[in-house]
């Protein structure tokens, strides 16, 4: 297993549990890519239909997962994203119309309704898209948890291993890092970054895409938010948090413009956020597949790629469930067919020196 952010982590659970622990490896230390300790979306109801449906499966196994390995911050909150104009509320009814008739939990609010269930709301706002299965989770804490139960079932992990190359000897597939040489049957990749390192070692046509954001906390507040609206979410310790994407640059110069920009947005939305004092903001920087959907299935004999395609981690009970049924039963749920990576008429993987 290439990779110990919460899909690796998750997917090492599910191994484990069905008696083959695999040994795990993350260029990285614990946690893979998470940034820091703060809660993360589940279940973006924007998503279009074909991920989502698989998005809000894998939401709805986070109350049992937090029975199984304890808790990790689970709040089925519900979620809002809330219009500011009237080609916004527009949008926001046909795509609610369109993941209703999808089969979605999905529906649009109007503005007096989506005020009631959000008092924080600003009162000139046109209305909301709403659906009551968004929640949050500590990503973090989750995928601590996950590694823990992994190790306690016979996962071992090996963290620090930097740049890795891939290669056949014999029917072995040697994985080599700074750590030494490691032997497979079957590697999975559970991370963007490793398989953009290993994508032209495989031979295999991977689109990825760097995304890069910043994450900005306030201080404490009594209870504001309700509900996750959209990037704009309330830790039960009561900081803020706004979570902006791509973000380009680094340092002071750069970061300011951001942070007037993104506390500007959330005013917007809930102008009580106008007056707190924000305490920290620290970037974030993700590797995921350029066409907007998950990668997930064989990229070579014995190598399967597993990489979600956001920074939510709605998808990953989903995605363990079906790469433990692709190591177990080398079949994969139905609907996930578009998931599949594109193979390259390239070389097979070179034999080991």
């Amino acid at each position: 297993m290439l990779g110990a952010g919460p899909t690796g982590c998750a997917i090492a659970h599910a191994l484990a549990r069905r008696k083959l622990p695999p040994l795990v490896l993350d260029h990285g230390g614990p946690g893979g890519e998470i940034p820091g300790p703060f809660l993360t979306g589940l279940w973006d109801h924007t998503e279009r239909a074909p991920v989502a449906r698989f998005a809000l499966r894998g939401a709805g196994q986070f109350p049992a997962l937090q029975d199984h390995i304890g808790p990790i911050g689970y709040l089925r909150s519900g979620a809002m994203v809330p219009a500011r104009t009237d080609a916004e509320a527009d949008a926001g009814r046909a795509l609610a119309d369109a993941q209703a008739a999808a089969g979605l939990p999905v529906r649009w609010l109007p503005s007096e309704e989506a005020r009631q269930r959000e008092p924080a709301l600003a009162p000139d706002i046109r209305g909301a898209t709403y659906s009551a299965h968004g929640g949050l989770v500590d990503a973090a804490l989750m995928t601590r948890r996950l590694a823990a139960a992994a190790r306690r079932a016979g996962t071992t992990f090996s963290y620090h291993t930097g740049h890795a190359t891939v290669a056949r000897q014999g029917r072995a597939i040697v994985i080599g890092t700074a750590r030494g040489r490691f032997e497979a049957r079957r590697v999975i990749i559970a991370s963007g970054t490793w398989l953009v390192m290993l994508a032209r070692q495989l031979g295999v046509d991977v689109s990825m895409r760097t995304a890069h954001g910043l994450v900005i906390a306030t201080e404490q507040r009594p209870s504001l938010l309700r509900h996750r609206l959209a990037s704009i979410r309330q830790q039960p310790r009561g900081d803020i948090l706004v979570d902006c994407e791509d973000v380009h640059g680094s340092g002071c110069t750069a970061a300011a413009p951001v942070l007037r920009e993104a506390t500007a947005t959330a005013a917007s939305f809930v102008p009580a956020v106008r007056d707190v004092r924000i305490t920290r903001a620290w970037p974030w920087a993700a590797v995921l597949p350029s066409h907007g959907v998950p990668l997930l299935g064989a990229v070579d004999d014995g190598v399967i790629a597993a990489v979600s395609h956001t920074r939510d981690v709605a998808l990953t009970p989903f995605l363990a469930h079906a790469a433990a049924l692709l190591v177990t039963d080398e079949r994969l749920p139905e609907g996930v067919e578009a998931w599949a990576p594109e193979r390259a008429p390239a070389a097979p993987l070179p034999p080991a020196g």
